[in-house]
């Protein structure tokens, strides 16, 4: 049974999520402050953290970058705030999806059920041999540690978690720099994401370049035949 710890100071939303979230097969414990949702961190391991950013004590994303000390489990935002500042904020302190209230019970489940297959198919994919710490911006593999830069980690974890996906310059250069980027960022970036992963390719593959269309992960010779 998978397990979730949401955490909100509004009782009819923590009450309606443990409800709901209960009857669709989910272990669900709540935090209402975010002093009491670190405590639980430290105590429990949970597969999936549903996180409000305004809460009485301290925001959410206080707590984020605090989780991610302890835990690498996918964090679902939820939130009044639309601004896209707090959206990029959210995720680049580590978090994994956003959702603006009022949200959809049955949409945060499916969300919830696909970042959990989608953690499930990347442990199957490289066999258990890569740890990702995304507090410390770090690549574990068998015999090789690997630390990257802020904008090296953004990238390669866009390309990590959408393997196959082609992406074009344009495409990461919004991604990345939202408000513009220098001439030439991306390809620079990429060469030395390229150049950091070398030794990590066994367990992770090859950024490859389709002239004319974009980047993709392409993954090891010994996944493809899987």
């Amino acid at each position: 049974m998978p397990s979730v710890l949401v955490i909100d100071d509004d009782p009819e939303i923590l009450s309606a999520n443990v409800n709901h979230l209960g009857e669709q097969g989910f272990d669900v414990t709540t935090a209402d402050t975010g002093m009491s949702a670190i405590a639980l961190l430290n105590e429990k391991r949970f597969d999936c953290i549903v996180l409000d950013v305004m809460l009485p004590d301290i925001d959410g994303f206080a707590i984020c970058k605090a989780a991610r000390t302890v835990t690498d489990a996918p964090i679902i935002f939820l939130t009044c705030l639309d601004e896209l500042d707090d959206k990029i904020k959210g995720l680049l302190l580590g978090g994994d999806d956003y959702m603006t209230k009022p949200y959809s019970l049955k949409e945060l489940t499916v969300r919830i059920h696909a970042i959990l297959r989608r953690q499930e198919r990347m442990v199957k994919r490289h066999g258990g041999n890569i740890h990702i710490d995304k507090q410390k911006r770090m690549i574990h593999t068998p015999g090789k540690n690997v630390f990257l830069s802020h904008m090296e980690f953004e990238l390669f974890l866009l390309f990590f978690e959408n393997p196959g996906a082609l992406f074009a310059k344009e495409d990461i250069e919004k991604r990345l720099w939202p408000e513009g980027g220098s001439d030439g960022a991306v390809a620079v970036l990429i060469s030395k994401l390229r150049r950091k992963l070398k030794f990590t390719a066994p367990y992770i593959g090859n950024i490859e370049n389709t002239y004319g269309m974009g980047y993709t992960l392409k993954p090891p010779a010994k996944m493809e035949q899987a």
